[in-house]
């Protein structure tokens, strides 16, 4: 029980750091704590993503990406209406719809999660959040004591998915050192074992960490700049020199830019999310401080009025040929997030192991059976 409680608690933090849900959700204002719902601040839930969920409706509480709310992001509420513009959406204990307020209709691309159900009601998870959010301060307040050592300073600026990559690469380093100058040591302390007491750590362990320290990061990397861009159009019965006004019946077309910040490959797949828009090239491949471009065309319908066409995209790190990744890509995006995570652990594990083992990692401790008395008169006869 503990241990599944320990990878719920870490599926919640990767899913904090992609900002995606993964397996649960939690809640963190009060605006869910009334019938039906109850869900308390630190709360939780069953996240299932939409692809999964199937069509949602009226009644079902999701997880979406706010445009307005609280300055924008993920907001747990419940569908209340259905509308030509996009689903009406409430927090069990507000009176008003987030509608009536700053916030537009939700469209379908900005849902990412929908709360699991049993016999009609949302399954919640009484204060799992409130450990994240615990861990989260811990983690703030060590980077925040970490900053100030020479080096360390991207961790008290947020960049800590490149800390983790780092820190998992030096481990991997540091693994492969000790195996390589301790493999020597081990073989000519064999005569002396009987005077020799040694601790062991597990390697399994170390290689769990190390693999955890990469693929976070590595995932959060493709999954946290895909998404959906939502534009807000109008047709109108007269030209507009706006790009986002458009005669009924027309069209703009505009450059979709694609940029490739890292060190690695990267490919990206560009599709419509709605219908009015049309994608000219789809998939997309860009080296090392290289941007790729496509044409995307917005169509107005020949009714007047405001409109919302989307268009989705999907950054991956190549780590496999193109054509595989947009294959995978064909089946649902986190089939393609998923075979390139396992491609890194292969390759990682491989190196690991052919070079380290599986063996118990065993540090040496000659003093181990000396009293402390006899350590500090030992220490103490250095000095002399």
């Amino acid at each position: 029980m503990t241990a599944i409680l320990v990878v719920l608690v870490v599926a919640m933090l990767v899913g904090q750091q992609l900002g995606q849900p993964i397996v649960l959700g939690f809640v963190l204002t009060g605006s869910m704590n009334a019938q039906p719902a109850e869900m308390a601040p630190g709360d939780g839930f069953i996240a299932v993503p939409p692809a999964i969920a199937g069509d949602v409706g009226e009644g079902d509480v999701v997880t979406f990406e706010a445009q307005e709310l609280q300055g924008g992001g993920l907001t747990t509420h419940r569908i209340v209406d259905e509308t030509d513009q996009g689903y009406i959406t409430r927090g069990d204990a507000n009176p008003f719809t987030d509608q009536d307020g700053p916030e537009p209709p939700v469209q379908e691309s900005q849902i990412v999660a929908v709360g699991l159900e049993f016999g009609g009601e949302v399954i919640v998870i009484p204060r799992i959040g409130q450990v994240v959010l615990a861990l989260q301060a811990g983690f703030s307040a060590a980077a925040s004591a970490l900053s100030g050592i020479p080096g360390l300073g991207g961790l008290a600026e947020g960049n800590v998915g490149s800390s983790m990559v780092l820190v998992g690469l030096l481990l991997l380093a540091y693994s492969l050192v000790a195996e390589g100058v301790g493999g020597s040591s081990r073989r000519s302390d064999r005569g002396d074992r009987s005077r020799d007491r040694r601790s062991e750590m597990s390697s399994v362990l170390v290689l769990a960490v190390i693999l955890l320290l990469i693929t976070v990061p590595a995932t959060a990397s493709m999954v946290v700049p895909s998404g959906t861009d939502d534009i807000s159009i109008v047709s109108s019965q007269t030209p507009s020199s706006s790009s986002t006004v458009i005669e009924r019946g027309g069209s703009v077309e505009y450059s979709y830019n694609f940029t490739n910040d890292g060190l690695i490959p990267r490919i990206a797949t560009v599709n419509a999310a709605s219908t009015g828009v049309d994608v000219a090239n789809s998939s997309l491949i860009a080296n090392r401080g290289e941007t790729a471009s496509t044409t995307v065309t917005i169509h107005a319908p020949e009714e007047t009025g405001a409109y919302v066409r989307s268009v989705s995209e999907w950054q991956y790190i190549q780590f496999l040929p193109a054509p595989v990744i947009f294959s995978l890509h064909a089946v649902h995006p986190f089939v393609a997030v998923a075979a390139i995570n396992a491609v890194i652990v292969a390759v990682v594990t491989a190196v690991y192991v052919s070079a380290v083992g599986l063996n118990p990692f065993r540090f040496r401790d000659r003093g181990r059976e000396l009293s402390l008395s006899d350590r500090v008169r030992r220490v103490i006869r250095r000095w002399r």
